[in-house]
């Protein structure tokens, strides 16, 4: 599989550009600049992409895409089949496939376009249905870099100073009257992901609100999907067992994905695993305190300096096990080895600079 030669964009400008990066939520957000840097080198380019039914109406908050194209995972072949001739008529002449797996090298190759491209990190024989592969887009290279190589690639040299994302007025005029009642600062607690190992422990989670709380005046925003209302209401009663006169919002399981895109962009600090919300937070500008222990913060963290992301110290860290591997007393002990001090100084760090 060849690589693009450096002056192949200058040759080959698209007209009906394709991305294909139908999930998950953080690398979704991760690549949405590419939008905004896609219209900037080519204002008259019209821009499709394909997304995960479930994240659609986030692409609705990205000005710059034209189009949006729903694939649902788990449908079967025949809405497959279908998304595949809709993509084949569209009559692209570039596509982007920054999935690499099998089902997007599958639709990459339906559109027939005569430029597909796709990233060093395909897996699946995805990049059989690509004429190149984009250099520098290896897994040792972190995947917003990875997206960003492409713009760079491009002649774009510097991220956008904006979100892509667009929040429509009244998500925030809604997300204003929710958090109008609660002191400052805003302080955002995500305590779920998908990963058992990723996930730190509620009552770790409750012991830096606490401390916050106390110490700050804050308010406290607990937030999650709605599979994960155990968790903020447990971090709710964590909480008010303590402090019961502290002021606490619960909306776990009560915003959906463009009310929480505003809800993050209100906040001033989230407090949060490794997950998709991180990203979505650091996205619209809002400075994050991340928990990471099997994955690792230089390759799966948000870009830029403002944020703080709390790493174990175990040689199995930075392991992408989606299972611990340790047994006995060994299980999980990333969990202790972040500890609550450890992720309670570097909130106080941030808020204080933001009081600065």
């Amino acid at each position: 599989m060849r690589v693009l030669p450096a002056d192949f964009w200058d040759r080959s400008p698209p007209r009906r550009l394709l991305i294909i990066k139908p999930s998950a939520l953080g690398d979704v957000v991760q690549a949405l600049p590419l939008a905004v840097a896609a219209k900037e080198r080519w204002p008259n380019v019209k821009l499709s992409w394909v997304i995960a039914e479930g994240l659609r109406s986030l692409l609705g908050l990205v000005p710059q895409i034209d189009e949006v194209y729903s694939f649902r995972r788990g449908a079967g072949m025949i809405p497959f089949a279908r998304l595949c001739r809709e993509l084949r008529a569209a009559r692209f002449d570039t596509v982007l496939d920054l999935q690499g797996l099998l089902r997007t090298g599958a639709m990459t190759f339906a559109t027939g376009a005569k430029t597909r491209l796709g990233l060093q990190t395909s897996r699946e024989g995805s990049s059989l249905a690509c004429h190149a592969v984009i250099g520098g887009t290896s897994r040792d290279v972190p995947a917003h870099a990875r997206y960003w190589k492409i713009a760079r690639d491009w002649g774009i040299a510097d991220r956008p100073t904006s979100p892509a994302l667009v929040p429509a007025d009244h998500d925030l005029t809604l997300a204003d009257g929710l958090l109008a009642g609660l002191p400052r600062p805003w302080i955002g607690i995500q305590p779920g992901t998908r990963w058992v190992t990723k996930s730190w422990p509620v009552e770790s989670f409750a012991g830096v609100a606490q401390r916050l709380a106390d110490v700050t005046g804050g308010g406290l925003i607990f937030l999650g999907a709605p599979n994960e209302t155990h968790l903020t209401s447990e971090c709710q009663t964590r909480v008010r067992a303590v402090r019961p006169d502290k002021p606490v919002l619960d909306l776990g399981g009560k915003s959906n994905l463009r009310q929480l895109t505003a809800l993050l962009s209100r906040l001033d600090l989230l407090i949060c695993n490794d997950s998709g919300p991180m990203h979505l937070a650091a996205e619209m500008g809002t400075p994050v305190v991340a928990v990471f222990t099997c994955t690792d913060p230089l390759r799966s963290g948000p870009p830029g300096d403002r944020h703080r992301l709390v790493a174990t110290t175990l040689p199995c860290r930075a392991g992408y096990h989606k299972n611990c591997p340790m047994k006995g007393t060994q299980h999980l002990a990333c969990f202790r080895d972040v500890t609550i001090d450890r992720v309670w100084h570097a909130a106080l760090e941030i808020l204080d600079q933001r009081k600065g």
